[in-house]
This record gives structure tokens, C-alpha cells and sequence, in this order.
């Protein structure tokens, strides 16, 4: 970045040279002369002081997320819970509790005002970000507004989503949006040592799991975490000053991106308020890991995951959706490769992949909370974008 203070050698210069008219001047200047030639070089400095600053910025333009495709406003508030009924496993001290950071989206009272920070501890990230990462959030515009009402009248089916491994809730803002928009409250939820989650003290935590002494306990652990949140937004139905009387709790699904996909299978197996299911790109999970799995399920591939396990298919009774997203990367559901995107055309097809991405999730959402049918999910099809295929429910 250029330097815009006065005193660097580059501004003195320009000073100078702004100056040798005053030097040269024939007879005795005036006092107006003097006051004159004094503002024109105190504008010319301004005027470079101003340049200095503003070009690397213009390289950094404000990007805004895609814009969501439903007809609500979306408002956003994160909480910080804490679940005094568990100790941290990543933690030494015995006094230390298990906490989840959630950031919801839902639909909200239009409103002009200013548009949320797509990070809201982004400066948490500074030690551990990329450069480029951190300069990508800071600029990214997201289409929420900060504690916005909740929309009156309205009882909005909930998502639970959950991040993968490293990452953390608004790496999927755009698929949070997008819902949101079409009706959904959406909670985010910080897994800490899963992801790399900025703590209300703070502190950012890496990602670990030698806390845990078998896949079930990891399994068991994490989605006790989704469990507890739904506890919470229980309450948040009942006493919220925003969220009081618009969620609807008898219609929750939830979402797992990769590691978090073990939340959230583990949750759907041990909770009965969860009605359907999804994971994104998660690999490994085999007949066994999903045996008591029977809620309506998208399984997406984008890169990892395998197709699923034939047992499964033959055990299971609910309606089960095979989509294979084709040319998508692993963290094609996030919105990175959107906000880095170099060009114009990467940052096209990063786009039209979470255009693919939100049309499947919401129409299989509102099949499955809304009883709403969608021509994306009557059959099996085979398209350039997609795959899908299709196992009603029996």
C-alpha cells in the first residue's frame, strides 16, 4: 500500500515541486498569493494522500455474495451458548464447558439499512488466515441485516447447518441466504476443534481430534452439540425479543458439510424433533455408521463422497435422493472459490455451482417440511449439471 503520510519522501517531493512557483516569484509575493499558493499545495497533497489510499482499494472492491433467489428480507443474530451439562473435551480444565457460537438467518421486515459483516470476529482470523482469504472476507457484502425483526406472522421451518472440518458457519452464508429468503430460519453452528472458531474471549481454536478415543465418541460428541441447539432455540421461540414466536419446532432439518455430516447423522438417529436430513460430500460413512438413519435423506456428491451403501438402500424406509453434482470440487458448497475467484468466468461457474447447490437443498427441504413437491425431485434425471437419483419412500 502506498504511503499517504506527508512526511514519506514521496509526498515531501511532490511538496516541493508544488511549491517552486512560490520560490521563484518575481518582487514580493502577496499575503493572498501566499494563502493561495499554500491551499493549492495543501490540496495537491490531500489530493495524493487521497490517491495513495484509495488505489489498492479499488483492487480490493466490496463483492457481494449471490444474490438470494426468494422473495423474504433476511435479518441475522449470532449468540454465544454455553452447555453447562458437558465439559470441553479439547480442554485440560475441568471447569470449562462445552460452547457453541450460532449465527441464524431468517426472514425478516425489509429494511434499509446497512448490510451485516460477512465475519463478524473477522480480526480473530487475522493470525490465522491467508492473506487473500482475510482480505476476501473483509470485503465480501453478504444480503442480512443485523438483528432485523423477525418477519410477524410467519413460522418459519428451521435448518441446522453444520461446517466441515476447519471451517466455520459463514463459509456458507450464500446456501444460509438463500434459504432464509425462501422462508427458512437457518442456524449455523460453530463446532470449536472442529472448525477454526473464534471464541467470545478471542481465542481461536484449531482443529483436533485426538480428544476423542473412537469414531462414535466423535460421532456422539458433535451431535450432542445440534441437540442442545435446538434446546436453545426452543427457548429463543419462547423469549427472544426478535425471534419470540416465529420459529416453528416441529419442523427441523439439518445439514452437514463433510465432518460435519457426523453431527449431524448422529443427531437424526438420537433426536425425533429432527425430520430430514442431508449431507453434503461427506465420505466414509458406511451401512453401519448410518444403520437407524430413517428420516427422508440428501445425500449430494461433489467430490468425495461415494455413492450409498447398498445395505442401506435395501434397510431404509423413508425417500432417499442420490445427487452427484458434476465439475464440483469438495468445497463447492462454500462460498471461497466465489469470493477469490480471479476472474470473471471462475467466479460465473463458482455461482452457477451454489445456483445447483440451493435449488436441490431447498426443493428437497420443501418436499420434506412443506409436503411441497418439486419437478427437481419427481424422478430420476440425468442432466449436464446433475445426477439425481431417486428412492421413494416405502
Amino acid at each position: 500500500m502506498s504511503n499517504p503520510n506527508p512526511n514519506s519522501p514521496r509526498i515531501s517531493k511532490s511538496t516541493q515541486a508544488t511549491r517552486k512557483p512560490l520560490d521563484n516569484a518575481i518582487g514580493k509575493p502577496s499575503s493572498n498569493r501566499i494563502v493561495t499558493a499554500i491551499f493549492r499545495a495543501s490540496l495537491l497533497i490531500a489530493l495524493i494522500g487521497c490517491l495513495s489510499v484509495c488505489a489498492p482499494c479499488q483492487s480490493r472492491a466490496t463483492r457481494a455474495l449471490p444474490s438470494p433467489t426468494g422473495s423474504f428480507s433476511i435479518g441475522t443474530r449470532t449468540f454465544d451458548w454455553l452447555d453447562r451439562s458437558r465439559h470441553e473435551k479439547a480442554s485440560n480444565n475441568p471447569n470449562e464447558f462445552r460452547q457453541v457460537i450460532v449465527q441464524a438467518w431468517y426472514p425478516a421486515r425489509p429494511s434499509g439499512g446497512p448490510t451485516a459483516s460477512y465475519v463478524p470476529r473477522l480480526d480473530a482470523y487475522r493470525r490465522f488466515w491467508e492473506k487473500a482469504a482475510f482480505i476476501a472476507a473483509a470485503h465480501a457484502q453478504t444480503h442480512s441485516h443485523l438483528n432485523a425483526p423477525a418477519l410477524p406472522g410467519h413460522r418459519d421451518p428451521i435448518v441446522l447447518l453444520s461446517h466441515g472440518w476447519e471451517e466455520t458457519r459463514t463459509s456458507y452464508t450464500s446456501i444460509a441466504e438463500d434459504l432464509a429468503s425462501r422462508g427458512y430460519a437457518v442456524f449455523g453452528v460453530d463446532h470449536p476443534y472442529m472448525g477454526r472458531i473464534a471464541l467470545p474471549n478471542g481465542e481461536v481454536t484449531t482443529a483436533r481430534e485426538n480428544q476423542f478415543q473412537s469414531p462414535a465418541e466423535i460421532m456422539n460428541y458433535y451431535g450432542r452439540d445440534l441437540q442442545f441447539v435446538i434446546d436453545q432455540i426452543a427457548l429463543l421461540d419462547s423469549q427472544d425479543p426478535v425471534l419470540a414466536h416465529s420459529l416453528d419446532i416441529s419442523r427441523i432439518a439439518t445439514i452437514g458439510h463433510s465432518s460435519g455430516f457426523s453431527a449431524v447423522s448422529n443427531a437424526c438417529r438420537r433426536d425425533l424433533r429432527i425430520k430430514a436430513c442431508v449431507n453434503i460430500d461427506a465420505p466414509g460413512f458406511t451401512s453401519t455408521l448410518l444403520e437407524g438413519l430413517n428420516h427422508p435423506l440428501l445425500w449430494i456428491r461433489l467430490e468425495r463422497a461415494g455413492p450409498l451403501p447398498a445395505e442401506f438402500l435395501a434397510a431404509r424406509t423413508a425417500a432417499v435422493y442420490d445427487l452427484q453434482i458434476n465439475g464440483a470440487a469438495h468445497d463447492s458448497v462454500e462460498d471461497w472459490n466465489y469470493l477469490e475467484a480471479s476472474s470473471s468466468r471462475e467466479r460465473d461457474r463458482s455461482a452457477k455451482l451454489l445456483a445447483v447447490l440451493r435449488n436441490y437443498i431447498a426443493a428437497f427441504l420443501d418436499k420434506s417440511l412443506r409436503d411441497q413437491d418439486s419437478d427437481l425431485l419427481l424422478r430420476t434425471a440425468y442432466t449436464t449439471t446433475a445426477t439425481l437419483t431417486c428412492y421413494p419412500a416405502r
